[in-house]
């Protein structure tokens, strides 16, 4: 295994608060409108989050978020179940098979994300891009950088889009003369998703254009998650050739060796 930490540990604690923003509106509920009411609140909110694993799914095509949003929608349907149990007992058996349906996508849940198969993966492309950086450099520089050019063909470059895309490894933007791969980190996938981020040009990308020209821009913020202030020409031609030779391993038919590249950097299955 890799033993690559030069970026700074991972503080990003937002997903800890979903829960606790869940609970805090149910008990709100529950104290202005009764115990049937949060749970009809739980119900509407856990849905809510199986439409964003619906969406997740269709922007990515990972199945991983079908068995979230299966799940969710168990859930849902559990919290809706209980007040009917609560004031008669004998729906109890609607409730139990609920319970045997959560647990049961649960489990499977559990074991895509132990399996890191629901991870988005940027915080581990950009672990390997500065693996073979020592250098320090004299800071960022605020414009993309030309980082070389290959003999991949379109469709290439178009297949490993795909698989990319469902891997969680980047998004993915498909102009008319160009593909453009975006890695993004756990955490910061969700305007992607809902389509708020159409503009990329800010965040770390990489360019292949109809040419084989490849260009790479690192941005400001994930430079500043390095330790330290690395090369960063260096930093940028190193992105370049690392999604090349993930182009080349996935056309060998070896793309299961992108993902133990990926895997072996030794990021949390959280960050």
């Amino acid at each position: 295994m890799y033993t690559i930490q030069k970026l700074k540990p991972d503080r990003n604690f937002y997903p800890l608060l979903i829960p606790f923003a869940v609970l805090l509106l149910g008990g709100l509920s529950a104290a202005i409108w009764g115990v049937e009411m949060m749970f009809i609140t739980f119900s509407l909110i856990i849905w809510g989050f199986a439409l964003y694993s619906l969406l997740t799914f269709v922007r990515t095509m990972n199945t991983g978020f079908l068995i979230a949003m299966l799940f969710q929608i168990t859930v849902g349907f559990l919290s809706l179940s209980m007040p009917f149990t609560i004031h008669n007992p004998a729906n109890k058996g609607w409730t139990i098979f609920l319970i045997f349906t959560e647990l049961f996508f649960l489990i499977w849940l559990i074991m895509l994300a132990v399996n890191r198969k629901i991870k988005w993966r940027g915080r581990e492309v950009l672990e390997l891009v500065a693996a073979p950086i020592q250098d320090i450099g004299n800071g960022y520089t605020p414009r993309p950088l030309p980082s070389g050019k290959t003999e991949l063909t379109k469709r290439q470059i178009e297949e490993f889009a795909e698989f990319a895309r469902r891997n969680l490894i980047a998004v993915t933007y498909f102009g008319k003369d160009k593909i453009v791969f975006v890695p993004v980190m756990t955490g910061r996938e969700t305007s992607f998703i809902l389509g708020l981020k159409s503009d990329y040009t800010d965040e770390t990308w990489v360019t292949f254009d109809n040419d084989g020209n490849i260009s790479v821009n690192i941005s400001h913020r994930d430079y500043l998650e390095y330790k330290e202030s690395l090369a960063f020409d260096q930093l940028c031609e190193s992105l370049g050739n690392l999604f090349v030779e993930f182009i080349e391993m996935h056309n060998r038919g070896e793309g299961v060796r992108v993902i133990d590249r990926l895997n072996a950097t030794g990021v949390s299955m959280f960050s």
